[in-house]
């Protein structure tokens, strides 16, 4: 039981994974009448919620579980800085190349330094390592930042002003830009929640976990699930305007807390029930490789886009959705497979 229980987060973020490549492609992909329907705002739905609260989360959970040094950590950090750097590079080489040959009048330095979601993930792993030993194993104070981190976001000034390279700099804090899509504020609220959960479960959950959650699960699916249908309305209309779902206020993070409780305890309860079925067994794979399929999905979805902008029906966007996850999945094998060669040669040679 406690082995299926530890599967639940790989089972959270290989759907989040699947769900973040569908709204890629209607971001990208999606033809405008598409992205302005009912199924657009759905897929935006879809894309929100359960996708980015959800993933940074559970980096802030494990991230609190981890024995690694903080020099380890700090270095994780600046790698998915620099990961995340060499992506938006990658993913936009082909619109590069159209600019830089002055078929596309953009500026490039808005698509190489977008603050997408590994450059987030790399700083709110450098912030939460430098505060960590002065916050050590107290819960509350982690839950206390992150309510703060939301309430303020939106009253932050931009300090860049005029400055043209400032405003690059001010993109990854905060402020209104539009390559800046997971600034740290308000963002950093999100692991800074799932750390401290953690470090609550540990201190008060430890002995009794699996009684506790067998009992209240289906509370907490019913009560917060009744809770999340009468205010869905609200979430929807967030989760479909990107300038507000970026930088959103404090009400939306409370909500976000609220399905994230829900989400969470409702894959948790599946995963008990179907977890060794092959296509939660695939899911719960993507899970775990997350990292490098999300480079691979957005390698490959990043420069297509620049040939077939919002230029897709619907029966192509299947087929680009279902080719996209299995060629991404390939990928990962492969690259898993070269790792794995590459270990054993390496024991050989030692």
């Amino acid at each position: 039981m406690e082995k299926l229980r530890k599967q639940t987060p790989d089972l959270l973020k290989g759907i989040a994974v699947i769900l973040m490549i569908q709204v890629h492609l209607t971001e990208q992909f999606a033809q405008q009448g598409i992205y302005n329907s009912l199924i657009g705002e759905i897929s935006l739905f879809l894309g929100g919620p359960p996708v980015a609260p959800v993933f940074v989360a559970i980096m802030g959970y494990l991230l609190a579980t981890t024995k690694k040094s903080q020099t380890k950590l700090f270095v994780r950090g600046i790698k998915l800085l620099v990961l995340g750097l060499l992506l938006n590079i990658g993913l936009n080489t082909n619109l590069l190349i159209h600019i830089f040959n002055g078929n596309f009048n953009l500026n490039p330095y808005e698509y190489i330094f977008g603050v997408d979601i590994l450059l987030f993930a790399g700083l709110s792993i450098v912030f939460i390592t430098l505060i960590r030993p002065i916050f050590k194993n107290n819960f509350i104070l982690y839950l206390i930042l992150a309510f703060v981190i939301s309430f303020i976001s939106p009253y932050l000034h931009n300090f860049a002003g005029d400055n043209s390279s400032l405003k690059y700099v001010n993109a990854f804090l905060w402020g209104n830009y539009r390559w800046s899509y997971f600034p740290l504020f308000p963002w950093l609220s999100y692991p800074l929640i799932g750390y401290s959960f953690q470090l609550f479960k540990k201190k008060y959950l430890r002995n009794k976990p699996n009684d506790l959650f067998r009992q209240s699960k289906l509370i907490i699916i019913i009560v917060l699930g009744i809770i999340l249908i009468f205010t869905i309305k609200y979430a929807g209309n967030i989760s479909c305007n990107l300038e507000k779902y970026y930088n959103h206020n404090i009400i939306f993070f409370v909500w976000n807390i609220m399905f994230m409780c829900f989400w969470a305890t409702l894959v948790s309860f599946i995963e008990t029930k179907t977890g060794k079925t092959y296509i939660f067994k695939y899911i719960k794979w993507l899970g775990k490789n997350i990292t490098a399929l999300y480079v691979f999905q957005w390698l490959i979805i990043g420069n297509i886009a620049t040939e077939i902008y919002k230029t897709q029906n619907i029966n192509k966007l299947i087929f680009w959705y279902l080719g996209i996850i299995a060629f991404s999945s390939l990928l990962v094998l492969i690259r898993l497979k070269i790792k794995a060669i590459y270990k054993s040669k390496q024991f050989i040679i030692l």
